[in-house]
């Protein structure tokens, strides 16, 4: 055993007794964003004032203010659940990877991607589709122009451009309405890559919402037991006065113990929070193409026992269709209650793109069998070799 246990106890105590102490510091400061929240319900104009000109202060700095923009709904309201269509297609995507590793017996990487439909009120089984996974080794994919490893950054941006490809190559031509969900958040991590490329897949990106806008589904995108602080920081200004927002004051936020999950667990079950536009610099080409990210809180918990509150992302154009929200408010709901916690149809899709550690391991396998073939050495790095060796089981003495 490597880990010192007896060094990290007394760790573990000082621990706890913080925890403590921060449930009092958490309580008092929850107290007054609830307090702003009721106050402010209704005060749109004021608060998207307040909202530009912290992004005014921000703009010039190296991180832009981002929080939450108050829409058309009260900010203290809980949405009851609203009825569900008796027929409705719900389908969704999953992605995973196997990174490229400069340690292993080569260098590729590989994409697998899964979808399921679900088509409440047929009598039908939900239908699934394992995509044909993606396996990329060609050199000019693998290294930049520099010789360069790519990074799994841009990894993950191609399996979340293959996520929402497949959404929009599933999603039926249906009489009945139909919702496409993604796991995780809707916009594309594109921050990480050289700034040509974040154009490049950010152009790819927006097609494919304009894609599946135009063929009628309903995009949302779930984000599970979010720690998101967007209308924290909206209520943080509210705080302020106009004239005393600045770099300074936008940082020592009094909510720093709390995540907007704390702020809205009064939602019931079922019920919903208001829905708030996202403001954060890059995401001017979403706006512009008519897909401005907005969110609102949901609980699909189906009792008063338990609170399950998820973040649930939706483009400009569901947020702006009271039909089109409330289905995908009721879809959500519908799907958790399945499981019991979470979307069916998402629990499913993860099923299908996960890559267990035995699939990873015949793909090395067959690699290393058709390298043979062509009388090249599948070798490890000395250092994998050596960690391998370091984890393999050890003979007792005996």
């Amino acid at each position: 055993m490597t880990l010192e246990l007896n060094q990290v106890a007394p760790q573990i105590k000082a621990m706890g007794q913080s925890l403590a102490q921060l449930t009092t510091t958490r309580s008092e400061a929850l107290d007054v964003a609830r307090q702003l929240l009721t106050r402010y319900a209704a005060e749109f104009d004021q608060l998207s004032q307040l909202v530009d000109r912290a992004e005014q202060v921000q703009e010039k700095q190296r991180f832009a203010w981002v929080g939450a923009a108050p829409t058309h709904e009260a900010l203290d309201r809980a949405y009851p659940l609203p009825a569900c269509p008796e027929q409705i297609t719900v389908l969704a995507s999953d992605g995973s990877q196997i990174y490229p590793d400069p340690h292993a017996i080569a260098l590729y990487y590989l994409i697998n991607v899964g979808v399921i439909i679900y088509r409440h009120g047929s009598n039908q089984k939900p239908v699934t589709h394992n995509h044909s996974p993606r396996l990329v080794f060609d050199t000019e994919d693998i290294l930049d122009e520099q010789g360069r490893l790519i990074s799994a950054g841009e990894v993950s941006v191609q399996r979340d451009l293959a996520e929402l490809e497949a959404l929009v190559q599933h999603t039926p031509a249906a009489a009945e309405p139909v919702v496409a969900l993604k796991d995780g958040q809707l916009t594309l991590r594109v921050i990480d890559l050289p700034f040509d490329q974040q154009k490049i897949y950010l152009d790819l990106y927006l097609a494919q919402l304009n894609a599946l806008r135009e063929s009628g589904g309903l995009l949302a995108g779930y984000i599970d037991r979010p720690r998101s602080t967007f209308v924290l920081a909206l209520l943080h200004l509210a705080l302020l006065e106009m004239a005393n927002i600045s770099e300074e004051n936008l940082r020592r936020t009094p909510f720093r113990a709390l995540t907007d999950r704390d702020l809205f667990d009064f939602l019931g079950p079922g019920e919903r929070s208001a829905v708030f536009a996202v403001r954060a610099k890059g995401l001017e080409k979403y706006s512009e193409s008519g897909h401005a990210i907005h969110f609102f809180y949901l609980n699909v918990a189906g009792s008063e026992q338990n609170s399950m509150l998820a973040r649930v992302e939706i483009p400009a154009w569901v947020a702006a269709n009271p039909v089109a929200l409330d289905t995908v408010h009721a879809v959500l709901v519908r799907q958790a209650r399945i499981t019991g916690s979470y979307p069916y149809v998402l629990a499913r899709a993860d099923e299908l793109a996960v890559i267990l550690p035995e699939e990873r391991e015949a793909v090395e396998m067959m690699l290393a069998v058709e390298m043979r073939r062509h009388k090249l050495s599948p070798e490890l790095s000395w250092k994998q070799q050596n960690k391998n060796a370091y984890r393999a089981p050890k003979e007792s003495f005996k």
